[in-house]
């Protein structure tokens, strides 16, 4: 008959040997850091973020429409046809230039932080307000 071996207390306590099967050395699993420079592409926005887009997404927005309102209303007389031509590139650029800046920082700066692309939004808004609706319109 096999002897049967009482149970060691003590081995309930026991981290195990180098030749148990679910034995890990913690030094052959180095942990990875990440570098806080930049942003992770495929990371999800968080709140904040999303709401700050949206909130200048829907001013770029109204800067667009300024300025279409604007340029539609706004006639050059009396000049050649180059400043002509001139005049209505310039009246185009001038409506598509909000939602082009909101593109292109969404774009060219989706890897940095949201506090830079922010920054970008806010820039591009004090750059682009439609002053000339604002003091060619009688609001009284």
């Amino acid at each position: 008959m096999t002897e049967a071996r009482e149970p060691d207390d003590d081995d309930a306590l026991s981290w195990g040997d180098a030749d148990d099967a679910t034995h890990v050395d913690a030094a052959h699993n180095p942990i990875a850091v990440k570098e806080r420079d930049d942003r992770d592409p495929d990371a999800p926005e968080t709140s904040g973020a999303l709401i700050g887009f949206g909130v200048f997404g829907g001013l770029y927005l109204l800067y667009t429409v300024a300025w279409l309102l604007t340029a539609s209303t706004t006639y050059v007389s009396g000049v050649d046809a180059v400043l002509s031509g001139y005049v209505e590139v310039l009246r185009f650029l001038s409506i598509v230039a909000p939602a082009l800046w909101f593109a292109v920082v969404l774009w060219a700066a989706r890897t940095r932080r949201t506090r830079t692309r922010l920054l970008w939004m806010l820039l591009g808004a004090v750059l682009l307000f439609p002053w000339p609706f604002l003091m060619t319109r009688s609001f009284g």
